[in-house]
Parts: structure tokens; sequence; C-alpha cells
């Protein structure tokens, strides 16, 4: 290193060795006054953090208390206690009408009632949709007749809930238990001025004493990582955005929970961030002054290097004939030479790259018009024997048909369906070569009303009585024509593919993502193996048997071809029998960019 160093110009050594200098200082000083100061804040941080997590833990345990006192009411009531007492014989419907009273609480979804064998006898409202293993709630014995305990948080969907059990009991003899499924509610201000009271860049998180579950109040989140066996230790960890917080927890008592509270390493050690910014703006100042003695030094380099930034501009525009017009001896020199060189080899390679674009443009001209003529011949050639065919196939229908037996009226209906639908494929052949020779016409689309013109030409869907549920789908910029082919196409195969369902549905939806907007057709019908996905956009590609769905297997290809000449893809998602979503995604921006 240091013999690179000594090789380099005088210019350069002097402004990078003035430079280094004051930075070494400038970092050697602040880095160790900075660690000084933020172990010292970090201290105080520690305490004030051990506090507010002993008040806070006091304030839920206040709430715990009131929530099993509150239960406990609800438990001694002489209806139950005579119902449980009595086996299930007797106050019935008192017994059922106290649970039922006790449910006027919206946020109490489900009262359950067990005898002392643990068996539901009871209940009053829905389940919210928790599947668990009530031993895990109720106490492993029955010899505790004041046992109280708010149970482990459980999320169903979006919802989360937590049971309050306390035992029904009547002296020493537990009679059963009593159960309350509480939903745990709290909204987004309700955290912001809770986080307020405890301190700026703050927060507080409910979990489950297993470490398993943990929570902001809002949404579930990623476990933190608390020693369960020594929840009352000071741990310091990452965040997912990944920013540093010191968090102690501790445990509740009568409850199955466990509460975290969290403090931003950057709020604590806020002081000490404070002294490092001070110190680095004078640190800085003092760096600028010795950069500008460095620039007044070798300000003699800068016109040279502005006369090669001008040539490179120029050849970014495709401007060859600038050479640089540096004529030094120096380190600059050299390099201006070995410009001036590499200028004139891109406009000799530009040159023969040009030559090979017009050689290749003239091989594909000619291949399109062996296309043209090739389609020709394919449109000409293949439907004359296909109409001798269906002629022959008519006149026997017409003047043969009294001496046609059932096999032959049959056979002669099998030979007009395969030549129509050879008629047909040659159609799709056709349109799929000519796809590539289609101009855009770029035009704003309204979605829905493409869709609606698309279902009221399909008479399938009247036919097959088939349920369109069709969301708001907005409007883009896109070929009109070519977009409302995929639709014919996407929504045909839904309705051919569902018919056979006693109540057929196809559903139409889309959504934006990031900036392209991805439309749904979705459907309840047959399905297909994914395994066999890759084969769905090929020509002539089937996944099912020509004799259960009818096609030509060329309508997907051209939905393919069509969607990524819009600069977009397609795919789709099924299982066998449970129906299929085909997506196709058309970008907002990219496209209109393209067409103008």
């Amino acid at each position: 290193m240091f013999k690179t160093f000594a090789n380099l110009s005088i210019q350069k050594r002097l402004p990078l060795l003035i430079c280094f200098l004051l930075l070494t200082v400038i970092v050697a000083f602040s880095y160790t006054s900075y660690l000084e100061v933020k172990n010292a804040t970090l201290s105080a941080g520690k305490e004030r953090l051990t506090s507010l997590t002993g008040q806070i833990s006091s304030m839920f345990q206040q709430m715990s208390a009131f929530l099993l006192s509150d239960t406990k009411l609800s438990a001694d009531k002489p209806s139950i206690k005579k119902y449980l007492q009595s086996g299930g014989k007797d106050s019935v419907a008192e017994a059922q009408m106290a649970l039922d009273k006790e449910k006027i609480d919206t946020l109490i979804p489900l009262i359950e009632l067990y005898n002392a064998s643990k068996i539901k006898v009871l209940g009053s409202g829905n389940k919210p949709g928790i599947d668990i293993n009530r031993d895990s709630i109720l106490p492993a014995t029955a010899a505790d007749p004041g046992f109280a305990e708010v149970g482990r948080l459980y999320l169903t969907g979006k919802d989360m809930y937590f049971p309050i059990t306390v035992t029904v009991s009547d002296g020493k003899q537990v009679l059963g238990y009593l159960i309350k499924w509480r939903k745990l509610v709290t909204s987004p201000q309700e955290l912001e001025s809770f986080s307020k009271l405890i301190g700026a860049k703050s927060a507080f998180y409910i979990g489950n004493d297993d470490g398993r579950f943990w929570t902001n109040g809002l949404v579930s989140i990623s476990p933190p990582p608390v020693d369960l066996k020594n929840v009352q230790q000071v741990i310091s960890y990452n965040t997912k955005p990944g920013e540093p917080v010191l968090g102690l927890a501790q445990k509740l008592s009568n409850t199955r929970w466990l509460i975290l509270i969290a403090l931003s390493e950057e709020t604590v050690t806020e002081t000490a961030s404070h002294f490092l910014y001070r110190v680095v703006i004078i640190g800085g100042i003092i760096l600028i002054a010795g950069i500008l003695l460095a620039w007044l030094i070798s300000r003699n380099i800068i016109e040279p290097l502005k006369k090669l930034t001008v040539a490179a501009g120029d050849i970014t525009q495709g401007n060859y004939h600038l050479l640089t017009g540096v004529n030094r001896k120096d380190e600059l020199g050299k390099l201006a030479k070995a410009f001036n060189i590499m200028v004139k080899q891109v406009k000799n390679t530009q040159a023969n790259l040009e030559k090979k674009v017009r050689q290749r443009t003239e091989e594909l001209e000619f291949s399109n018009k062996e296309m043209e003529a090739f389609s020709y011949s394919v449109s000409h050639d293949l439907r004359a024997p296909l109409r001798i065919i269906n002629g022959y196939a008519d006149i026997l229908v017409q003047d043969y048909e009294d001496k046609l037996d059932d096999e032959g009226k049959r056979i002669t209906s099998v030979i007009t369906k395969q030549a129509q639908r050879m008629g047909q494929l040659i159609d799709d052949l056709l349109n799929l070569s000519r796809l590539s020779k289609t101009g855009y016409a770029a035009e704003t689309t309204d979605m829905n009303l493409l869709v609606d013109s698309v279902i009221a030409e399909l008479p399938a869907v009247q036919k097959n009585h088939v349920e369109m549920k069709i969301a708001r789908l907005g409007a883009i910029t896109c070929d009109r024509n070519l977009i409302k082919q995929v639709w014919i196409n996407l929504i045909s195969n839904a309705i051919k593919f569902s018919a056979q369902k006693e109540n057929p549905v196809v559903e139409i939806t889309s959504y934006k993502n990031e900036d392209e907007t991805i439309y749904v057709v979705k459907d309840n019908g047959v399905g297909f193996d994914m395994t066999y996905a890759h084969k769905l956009f090929g020509v002539f590609q089937r996944l099912h048997k020509v004799t259960e769905f009818e096609g030509t297997g060329i309508g997907l290809a051209l939905v393919q071809r069509i969607v990524y000449r819009h600069g977009g893809k397609v795919w789709a998602e099924s299982e066998p029998g449970k129906g299929a979503a085909f997506y196709f995604s058309l970008p907002v921006e990219q496209f209109n960019k393209e067409l103008n």
C-alpha cells in the first residue's frame, strides 16, 4: 500500500495525506468520547426501563384482577351452582339465562360452563374459531376451589381472544368451571397514547408465558428473544426494521401473560448522539478546511478533467468526432491519449454493428414474407378440402338420410363436426401468426365496459346459467381489440370448464402491484393439476380430452402472446376439482412509454 502511495503524483499525494491525517484524528477522538457518553446513558436507560416495566405490570395486574373478579361473580350465581350440584337436572333454564345475560358485553363472544369432570354442559354465544385442548385452560387438578386465571392469547383470523377461567365452588367443593372468552381490542390511537405515556419511541408487547405468541395489541409479531427461565433481565435486540432496542419482560400474576417494555436505543442514547453530532460538526469544519487547502493545491488538474467529461458526454450522444484536445505529458495526458484511441475504436465498432443490423433486418423481412406466403397457403389450400368434405357430408345427410342407419348418421355428424373444428383451428392459427404483424392502437380503455361487451357476445353465459361476479376493474391504456381477445378466451374457458357444476360461478377481479395492474378470472370448475401448468400456454397443448371439453388448444397461446406484447405476464393457479384462476398483468407506465 505504501509503495502504491509513493508512486502517485505530488498533486495527489499531498491532498490525500492532509485529508487522511485530519480524518484519523477526528474519528479517533469522536469515537472514544462517544463510547464513554453512550455507556453512561445506557446505564441510566436500563434503570428507567426497570421502573417503567414495574409500573406497567402493576397496571395490567389490576386489570386482570378486575376481569377475574367479574368472572367470579358470574360463577357464584345460585342458578349456576344449583345446576351443577344437580348434575344438570335442576335450574337448566335459569342457568342458561344467567349465561346469556353475562354475554351482553360485545367483547365476550362465548361463555362456557364445565362440570367438575371438565365436560362442557352449557354455553352461550358462538365459538371464535379457536380449536384448542381445553385441558390447557382448565386446572390440572380439581383440588383448588379458588382457581382463577387469565389464560393465554389465541389468534383466529385477524382477531385475538383469551379465556378467563374461574372455578364454581361450594365451600371447598369444586362444582365446575366457568370460562369467559374475551376479545382483545385495542386501537392505533390507544397504542399511540400509551406509547407517549411511557416515552417517545417506546413500545409494549403482550405475550404468552410459553413465548410462542406475541402481539403489540393490534397484530401478532415475531417473538422477541426473551429468556423464559429468567424474564426479569434487560435484553438488547433488533426489531424487524433493524432498529436496536432495550427490552425487559415481567410475568403477570394470575395470568399466563408476559409484559415486555421496549425502549429505542436511539432514544436512550440520544444525549450521546447529540454529543457525537457536535463533535462531527466541528471535525467536519476542520476537514472542509483541509479539503479546501488540498483543492487549491490540485486545481490545475480540474480543467483537463472537464475536457475529458465533455468528450465522454459527446460519446454518449453518438458524437465520435470530438477528441479531448488535452496535450500534456503527465498522467492526465496519458489518459487523454488513451481516451482518443478508445473513441476511434468505438466509432469503428459502431459502423460494424450498424452493418450487421441492416443484414439482420433484411433477413427478418425475408422471413416475414415467407410467413405471409405460408399463411396464405394455409388459408386457401387447406380450406378448399374442408369445404368439399362439408359439402359431401351435407349431400349424404340431405339425399341419403333415409338410407343411412344410426351409425351412418353418427359418422356423418362426426365428419361435419371435425371439419368445422379443423376450420376453427385454421382460423386460430392464422390469428396467432398475424399477431406479430398487428400494430398497437393504444387507447384508454374502461375494463368493466370491455368485459361487459364480451359477456354480452357469449351465448354460453345464458345457456349454462353462469353467475358472473365482476368487481370494479378501472381503466388502463392498452390495445382495446387485442385485450378484448384476451378476455374472450379467458372468460370462455372459465364458462366452459365450470359448465358441469350445479351452480357455475365466474369471478373477475383486479388489483394493483407496484407499477402494474393484475386481472384475475376465477371459476369453480374442474380445475387442473399444477404439475402440467407449464403446458397451458403452448400451441396445441391441452390438459383435458377433446371429448370432454371442445377447443383447439390455441386460445391460451394467443392470450400469452397478446399479454407479452403489452409488456405483461400471464399465469394460472388451480387444483383438480376446485376450479382455476388465470392471471394477466398489464404495466401502467412502461407500455404507455413504448407506444409514445
